[in-house]
């Protein structure tokens, strides 16, 4: 049932050990099997075990895995969690700390704006400078770096410590912290009470980290306290799948794991049951290149073995004309649309494939693209209309209100309408009267209408587009930007009878994203029979029969953003993990032109041959 190196690490019981799981390799197999050994034969108790994840949905999948394969039973006592949920869990039971206090993604991206705006910071997409901003935060607090001697990728570094000073400044006037300030707060809390640090030493005896290549370093700072001394810690991962350096994920410290822990037990899981050995060795070629790396060496389980296909076209017409020949090349072998995906390396690559595939009749995937048509800004602003009418009790302002309280502007503060618990009576004795009455009035008309007409009326009787008009003005960026997402919304919304229908479909799709999109194994694509279209990012943990990586050239992967050879591996290990996404068929495309100008094959598929 199992390999050599997978039961070396099943059977691992105590002190520190180092799991290095190359992609296929079976690591959250070994770890659910691991967990079982410790409680069935080793007679640990299940709820001294914590098992650590980086996202909600993988620690919500493992603990499925592992319920299932303990028939229920004492299983249910395991801790699976985020590290964030952890962490929380440790501030709220020793310090009392509230939900409330918990800035959500959606309010952190709020403040932003609000303090981008203030200073009059200009970008030609608050959005993704939002979010880039949101990215270096969140590295500087994860990495514990001076944010004076940071140097900032999303603007000017005078812009940056001003953004990041008033953002902190306003957090602290609110009794407020973001996710990343939960880590610092329960380090800080751990360090500084040795008997709050037994209590959690005391509780997890054992502790399991998945994705270990992710970690940054409070998160290794504060798990070295929780192991210690027993250091009964057991981390899983693989440093050339470590992809997230943008949001502050420091692979160097699984490199560096052997200096944390000596006595260390290293394992290799080194058969991969996913690929052809023709696209490992291919995988193999191009990572090597990498010099911050641990060496290993893996072989494949699959018996087949197709060469990969890696050419070049004039142009991307000529590039998704032979992807169109190839998709019905692998259905006529009986190959799904759903069991094929087609890579990029940004989002807006998708749109363009997509539309090429919908005119010759292939029907696509693309949840990511979907994704970010409600991502926008504009996007953004119209669900809160939608959303917060549609939950408006005549009572209480809701979150989603509040959001959209000021667009257009009506000179209402946001910090007045919660200081006092968003009671619409206490607001009305502060501001006009007429003021909050014409913005619910908007609201109630609103919650009436069905969505094509209730997104005029946001647009024209809410005061919307000139609210918008006047913003892109501000910010020095095209208003046909703007205006391209509200008719981008216009056409989805047009699908649906009734603003609960848009608002459910919407919801149903992000909380099936990555379960539905790309399903792990081949042959789960149901009837939903598309070819996925997606990011390499948004690949990471699928697989596919058949792949296809296109544009792959220099200036796209890598990217033209990266400058330091940090960045170069990266985007190395991001063409990686696209090539290991492949079971059977590996296709690499490249152009020789785009836009009318010539352009360099990328220098990773030079390494490939």
């Amino acid at each position: 049932m199992f390999n050599k190196s997978q039961i070396q690490a099943i059977s691992h019981m105590d002190g520190p050990a180092m799991v290095l799981a190359g992609p296929g390799s079976g690591k959250t197999t070994v770890i659910t099997h691991r967990i079982k050994n410790l409680i069935e034969k080793a007679e640990v108790r299940p709820e001294n075990i914590l098992v650590v994840t980086f996202t909600k949905a993988a620690a919500i999948s493992m603990q499925k895995r592992f319920s299932t394969l303990m028939n229920g039973g004492k299983g249910q006592l395991v801790t699976f969690g985020t590290f964030h949920s952890v962490f929380y869990k440790i501030l709220r039971k020793s310090r009392r700390y509230e939900a409330t206090e918990i800035l959500s993604e959606r309010q952190k991206t709020d403040y932003l704006r609000e303090i981008i705006g203030r200073y009059g910071i200009s970008s030609n997409d608050i959005s993704e400078l939002s979010q880039n901003i949101i990215n270096d935060i969140g590295n500087i607090k994860g990495n514990m770096l001076n944010a004076q001697e940071y140097e900032p990728s999303c603007c000017k570094k005078e812009d940056f410590i001003k953004v990041y000073n008033a953002y902190n400044l306003e957090l602290k006037k609110d009794g407020k912290m973001d996710f990343d300030d939960i880590l610092r707060e329960c380090y800080l809390l751990l360090c500084e009470n040795h008997t709050i640090l037994e209590q959690w030493r005391e509780l997890y005896k054992y502790i399991l980290i998945d994705e270990f290549q992710d970690i940054n370093r409070i998160q290794m700072n504060i798990i070295e306290l929780l192991a210690s001394p027993l250091n009964n810690i057991f981390v899983v991962g693989d440093d050339d799948q470590s992809i997230y350096g943008f949001r502050g994920a420091r692979p160097e410290i699984m490199i560096e794991f052997k200096d944390y822990y000596p006595e260390a037990e290293l394992i290799v899981l080194n058969v991969n049951y996913r690929s052809t050995q023709s696209i490992i060795n291919v995988a193999g070629r191009v990572i090597e290149n990498n010099k911050t790396r641990l060496d290993k060496c893996a072989h494949a389980n699959n018996d087949k073995d197709f060469q990969p296909d890696i050419r070049k076209f004039r142009n991307q017409v000529e590039e998704l004309k032979f992807v169109v020949s190839k998709i019905k090349e692998y259905e006529n072998q009986g190959i799904s649309l759903s069991e094929m995906a087609i890579l990029v390396r940004n989002n807006s690559q998708i749109q363009e494939i997509s539309s090429f595939l919908k005119n010759r009749k292939i029907e696509a995937e693309s949840g990511k693209h979907r994704s970010n048509i409600y991502n926008g800004m504009v996007a953004k602003d119209i669900l809160s209309y939608v959303r917060g009418a549609l939950k408006f009790d005549g009572t209480y302002f809701n979150e989603d209100l509040i959001y959209v309280l000021n667009k257009p502007q009506r000179y209402i503060s946001r910090q007045v309408v919660l200081s006092v618990n968003m009671n619409i009576s206490a607001v009305r004795r502060i501001y006009s009267k007429n003021n909050i009455d014409s913005f619910l009035f908007h609201i109630e008309m609103i919650r009436k209408l069905p969505p094509q007409a209730a997104l005029s009326y946001i647009r024209k009787g809410a005061g919307y587009e000139e609210y918008l008009r006047l913003y892109a003005i501000e910010n020095n960026i095209p208003m046909s930007g703007l205006l391209k997402q509200l008719e981008q919304l216009v056409q989805e919304c047009s699908k649906f009878n009734t603003l609960e229908q848009w608002i459910n479909s919407i919801d149903s799709a992000q909380n099936s994203e990555g379960q539905n999109f790309g399903k792990k194994s081949s042959g789960e694509g149901g009837t939903n029979n598309r070819i996925n279209i997606m990011t390499m990012h948004g690949s990471k943990g699928l697989e596919f029969k058949a792949v296809f990586i296109v544009d792959a050239n220099q200036g796209i992967i890598p990217t033209s953003k990266a400058l330091r050879e940090r960045d170069f591996e990266e985007e190395r290990r991001l063409f990686y993990v696209a090539i290991t996404r492949a079971i059977d068929y590996l296709n690499v495309y490249a152009v020789e032109e785009r836009l009318g100008c010539p352009i360099e094959v990328s220098m990773f598929v030079e390494e490939m041959l």
